[in-house]
């Protein structure tokens, strides 16, 4: 094989280096919320992470800065410098696998908006534990579990640890010696 095909291959194909995962989790800009976070980096490593903490807003509560108010926006208070400094301490403790916490927020809750919002943060899936219900923050947030389910992309429902079972040689071997004795 030529030199540049392997070069080629390495290119396309770099199958030592982990692939990055874009993650979504619902937040409600809570200590409780942020749980989720390292609990998600519990259960998803030696995978690189972007995790983007995610709340949804009604846009009939927006109607007034969709106009051009100069006002603050009414989920503003919500980011907390005590819910800012926590993601700063998870990414710091972290900062191995976790390459950076974002919060973004969506106006609006219609399925199209929520996949513009999922495709153009590049999201590859949504962590919403059964466990962890929505909490609404104000009176504009919205539930976005409707949203999860319909933007086609996977949804854990369940931050449970796949566990390998690995069965020893020995104790087989033992047992048939009984067996046959």
């Amino acid at each position: 094989m030529p030199a540049s095909d392997i070069c080629i291959n390495k290119l396309i194909f770099p199958f030592n280096k982990p692939i990055m995962r874009n993650v979504l989790i619902p937040t409600d800009f809570s200590e409780r919320s942020l749980q989720l976070v390292e609990r998600t980096l519990e259960v998803l490593d030696d995978q690189p992470l972007t995790i983007t903490l995610f709340h949804a807003f009604d846009l009939n509560g927006f109607a007034e800065d969709a106009l051009g108010s100069k006002r603050r926006l009414p989920h503003a208070h919500l980011l907390t410098d005590s819910f800012r400094n926590s993601c700063k301490r998870i990414k710091e403790k972290n900062s191995k696998l976790l390459k950076g916490i974002f919060v973004k927020h969506l106006c609006g809750n219609t399925s199209p908006l929520f996949r513009n919002f999922v495709d153009a943060n590049d999201i590859d899936i949504i962590v919403a534990p059964l466990s962890h219900p929505f909490v609404r923050v104000t009176p504009q947030s919205i539930d976005p579990s409707s949203l999860f389910e319909k933007s086609g992309i996977p949804v854990m429902k369940s931050l449970a640890r796949k566990r390998t079972v690995v069965y020893s040689a020995a104790p087989l071997a033992e047992t048939a010696a009984v067996l046959i004795n």
